[in-house]
């Protein structure tokens, strides 16, 4: 019996073993390492080198899916704004058309033959760019059952393969974890082994064969694109030239009949610019005038002002006058004296006292008020010594 059972191969064994394991607790185990191979992959914890690098050529597939995909969604918006402008700029180079049309008719000159001409040019370029949306129409058509299909077909055997590489990585994660508790002498462990090596070996059927298609389809999908952008902007192209021929033709033909015109001098700025000048120069003396007499005005306050100031210290110098001629009728000719001391003559002094200055008010009143103290102290020593020479005549008479 033992001789018998060497003679089965190991994959006999691996599929009687797997057929064997189907108990709840092993597929319990799959979903479980099947979820940390997620969760590692969404918090981007780093995995095994060798295990990533053997992906690489796969990986590399998957980054020009992505750049696939993503650019044929650019692609379907800008084809959009390309028919929206097209169809805009056509509807304004129709109106400047008809607008020139219109207006050449009113002009009976040959510039009115000229705006005819051109405005016609015109009306004739917009209805041939209009030409250009039939062959965009129809590379966004493409360009859409291209993403519709092909792309979405692809798509989907990624997530397939995605699925795939995670369930072998997860297993291989539960055989790394199982292999660091082997123990050969033990028999169950050995069996447990066996377990988690068969289920790595089919993740691994299965994620290579996922991993050829993925491959494969993306390399078509490459190729397809280019082959439909090719055919179809071909269209585009033969379109576009014949447009710009027709145009440059038609615009040729009208500045051939350009030539020999007499061109227009136009001098409505200069005439406009003249009484603009006027007005600026009316206005600038205007304000000179203006200027001038409020300074007048200012000038006559001024002098108005002056004089008054000259009216009130002439009138105070007179005061002092009356003044001085009063002291002098009272107590003598006091001043002649202090004047002679000093030995000024008088009429400097009377110069000096012509000219007189607010500031003198307080010196004047205190001057006044020592006089006034001076003099009540004169009298009354006279008045005792009258008393007392009086008195012994008395006695003696």
């Amino acid at each position: 019996m033992e001789g018998a059972n060497f003679g089965y191969s190991q994959d006999y064994l691996d599929r009687f073993i797997q057929s064997q394991d189907s108990s709840v607790v092993n597929k319990f185990q799959q979903k479980y390492w099947k979820t940390k191979q997620t969760l590692i992959k969404v918090t981007g914890k780093k995995e095994d080198e060798h295990v990533v690098a053997s992906d690489a050529d796969l990986d590399g597939k998957l980054e020009v899916f992505h750049s696939i995909q993503r650019t044929c969604m650019e692609l379907l918006k800008v084809i959009e704004q390309y028919q929206r402008r097209i169809c805009f700029l056509s509807q304004e180079e129709n109106e400047l058309g008809r607008f020139l049309r219109s207006q050449g008719t009113q002009d009976k000159t040959r510039a009115g033959k000229i705006m005819q001409a051109t405005g016609k040019a015109l009306c004739f370029s917009s209805q041939q760019r209009l030409a250009l949306r039939n062959p965009l129409c129809r590379l966004y058509q493409e360009v859409e059952t291209f993403r519709y299909r092909a792309i979405s077909d692809t798509w989907l055997t990624v997530n397939r393969m995605e699925q795939s590489r995670t369930e072998y990585r997860g297993a291989l994660l539960w055989m790394k974890d199982v292999s660091q508790e082997l123990d050969p002498d033990t028999h169950k462990q050995m069996e447990k082994f066996r377990k988690v090596q068969a289920q790595v070996r089919t993740t691994k059927t299965g994620f290579d064969k996922l991993k050829n298609d993925v491959c494969q389809k993306v390399d078509l999908l490459g190729a397809s694109r280019c082959n439909l952008l090719s055919h179809v902007l071909t269209i585009y192209q033969t379109t576009l030239l014949h447009f710009w021929e027709k145009t440059s033709h038609t615009m040729a033909a009208i500045h051939e009949s350009f030539k020999g015109c007499q061109h227009y001098e136009f001098s409505t700025l200069k005439t406009l610019q003249g009484p603009m000048d006027k007005l600026a120069k009316k206005k600038g003396r205007k304000k000179m005038k203006a200027n001038a007499a409020d300074g007048k005005k200012l000038e006559g306050e001024e002098k108005d002002s002056m004089a008054l100031l000259n009216e009130i210290l002439g009138s105070m110098s007179v005061d002092e006058g009356d003044f001085s001629r009063e002291w002098t009728d009272v107590f003598g000719d006091t001043e002649e004296g202090t004047s002679t001391a000093s030995g000024r003559p008088a009429e400097t002094q009377q110069k000096e006292n012509s000219f007189f200055l607010p500031s003198q008010l307080l010196d004047q009143s205190t001057n006044n008020l020592h006089s006034s103290l001076s003099g009540q102290n004169i009298s009354v020593c006279i008045c005792p010594c009258a008393s007392q020479t009086s008195e012994p005549e008395k006695g003696y008479t």
